[in-house]
């Protein structure tokens, strides 16, 4: 019978079974290693790339539109309320012409949930008119999803009225927000079906 430090694997040459086994262990150990490092390289690159769309902090806003707005293509990540939505950049979109419920009146929830049905993590056009920005710092604008002025179709289904202020140059889009606003007047919808009911 032989010794064990004499014996001889046919498979790989090794001398001993227990080098033989260290070694297969070494391997797979490498090969386990690897592997998890590469997981998580691809996890955490995934990560990053999601973070880019994402903002979690107000301090990572990056102001791509103030202090000069620019018209242009954003993903909205955020809906306030019914006139009011947050950019993938941090900054707040009023839209323009429009003055919606609050969150906490009658309709305005429902003015919310239409506005985040619309454009919620959906990438919208900014067009720009004058003015540029509120009191509050939020830039006003139009926002368009595909070819459908968001604006617009608050005004159609009686999520706001349109909203002048005295002194302002004449909107861009005007004859149509009014236009709107008196469609939806005209067949009660939303805020308007209070009025009728009166």
């Amino acid at each position: 019978m032989a010794r064990a430090s004499q014996w001889h694997c046919e498979g790989c040459g090794f001398k001993s079974h227990s080098v033989h086994m260290k070694a297969n262990f070494k391997r797979n150990l490498s090969i386990t290693l690897f592997i998890a490092v590469v997981f998580f390289l691809g996890f955490a690159s995934r990560e990053l790339l999601n973070k880019k769309d994402t903002l979690t902090s107000k301090d990572e806003t990056k102001n791509i539109l103030l202090p000069e707005p620019k018209s242009g293509v954003y993903k909205v990540v955020k809906v306030l309320d019914g006139d009011t939505i947050q950019i993938v950049t941090g900054e707040k979109i009023r839209y323009l012409g429009v003055d919606a419920p609050e969150v906490n009146t009658r309709w305005g929830p429902e003015a919310k949930k239409f506005n985040e049905d619309k454009v919620l993590d959906k990438k919208v056009r900014v067009e720009l008119d004058r003015p540029e920005l509120d009191k509050y710092g939020r830039i006003l604008a139009y926002v368009w999803v595909d070819d459908k002025m968001v604006n617009e179709l608050l005004l159609e289904e009686g999520y706001g009225r349109v909203n002048l202020i005295k002194g302002d140059p004449k909107l861009k889009y005007l004859n149509r927000l009014q236009t709107a606003e008196a469609w939806g007047r005209d067949h009660h919808n939303g805020v308007w079906l209070d009025e009728w009911i009166k």
